[in-house]
């Protein structure tokens, strides 16, 4: 029995040094990132480059919304010889490819079997051919900044993937507001670091810019309902970065009750288990080799999210400070913890993330509230992961005045 204890003991010492290592490592990047500042544009005005897109809205019976983001794409300041808008109206039982073709798109409407928008991508490369430097993807209820495509085309040819920032469409709902706060944290802590950093992003599912022949090579071997999650990461066994460029946004929506929401985040968790099961070995040894953008989304598939490196880190220096048996030294967990928790919060009051007073406090404390749903939600993934449902999500029809693209970031 000694030697059973001791053995665990190892065992619980060699985790909290895997999640203090994960811990100092985000909040490392988070800290350079953020010292660094915004990446100077790589445009050369006297030398632009014009690249021809194909914007491709993927719906599932949006005939409330689709005409709104159509009209936010043929308003964007880009040559209108330049780009052309698609709609696909994947599995509809409603008026979406009436309200798409009465916005101006181009309809592509198609039935399957199978859930998931990668049908719905494979739909429109079946039709789109060869004349496009980028497919752009997007969902039907998202918001566009007018400046998107001259965004992108500025970062120049040598990005074949890039992901705009996406931000909190407005909604002022309970449970949609308190996620799109998250998202906009997100943001600022995680993705503007790295941007700065020069490492890439995830694709996020709206927003997103791909060559067309990179798309048709990947997209067949897409096999979860997180298809935009396994393209990354498929991109990044070849070499591939995702650009992120926080200088074009995108507005999109959240979840507006509980349940739906949680069967939206019970999705993504089950995607993001098999996308680690089946493609983070081969990550890790490219990772291993050298690759630096390899590492970094590594160990964001293993700690997607910042809750998993705090409460390391915190229970980490707790065991430490009450001497458990097998607990790491005070020196070496505290100072991580407290970078863990007091780094985002400078940036935080730094950046003025949330409005002070009552209504700042709230929305901080709703935040937290939800983001513990994670928890719950990941166990129960853990043990689902095999099944695949994809359930529509709700819609506001007004989440935005017209003349208002996009939310504030």
């Amino acid at each position: 029995m000694a030697a059973v204890g001791e053995a665990l003991k190892w065992l619980w010492r060699a985790g909290e040094t895997a999640a203090l290592a994960l811990s100092v490592y985000q909040s490392g990047v988070t800290l350079a990132g953020y010292l660094r500042g915004h990446p100077k544009e790589r445009w050369d005005p006297d030398a632009r480059w014009r690249p021809r897109f194909a914007l491709v809205a993927c719906a599932r019976n949006e005939e409330a919304v689709i005409g709104r983001l159509v009209g936010d794409l043929f308003a964007q300041d880009y040559p209108a010889e330049l780009r052309d808008v698609f709609v696909v109206a994947h599995n509809c039982s409603d008026g979406t490819a009436a309200a798409a073709r009465r916005a101006g798109a181009r309809v592509i409407e198609t039935q399957s079997e199978a859930p998931g928008k990668a049908w719905a991508i494979r739909a429109a490369l079946d039709v789109l051919g060869d004349a496009y430097d980028y497919v752009g993807v997007f969902d039907a209820d998202a918001r566009v900044e007018p400046g998107l495509l001259a965004a992108v085309a500025r970062l120049g040819p040598g990005c074949p993937c890039v992901q705009a920032e996406t931000v909190p469409i407005g909604d002022p709902e309970w449970i949609a507001e308190g996620y799109g706060f998250g998202r906009k944290a997100r943001n600022l802590f995680w993705w503007r670091p790295r941007e700065a950093l020069g490492l890439g992003t995830t694709i996020s599912g709206c927003g997103w810019f791909i060559s067309p022949s990179l798309l048709r090579e990947e997209l067949a071997n897409i096999e979860t309902l997180t298809e935009d999650l396994e393209l990354t990461v498929r991109l990044a066994l070849r070499g591939v970065r995702v650009t992120y460029v926080s200088a074009a946004r995108v507005a999109v929506g959240e979840a507006r009750d509980l349940g739906a929401s949680v069967r939206q985040r019970l999705r993504w968790v089950r995607g993001h288990l098999l996308v680690v099961f089946a493609l983070w070995p081969a990550l890790a040894r490219r990772a291993v080799a050298g690759d630096w953008q390899a590492l970094d989304l590594a160990a964001y598939l293993v700690a997607p999210t910042r809750m998993l490196t705090r409460l390391g880190a915190t229970l980490a220096a707790i065991h430490s400070v009450l001497r458990f048996g097998g607990a790491l030294p005070p020196w070496a967990t505290l100072p991580i913890a407290a970078a863990e928790w007091g780094i985002p919060a400078i940036i935080a009051w730094r950046e003025r993330l949330l409005p002070l007073g009552r209504r700042g406090f709230g929305l901080a404390f709703r935040h937290s509230l939800l983001s513990m749903l994670w928890f719950p939600i990941g166990a129960w993934a853990l043990l689902t992961a095999r099944v695949q449902a994809w359930a529509p999500t709700e819609r506001m029809e007004k989440e935005v005045p017209d003349g208002e693209p996009a939310a504030g970031g």
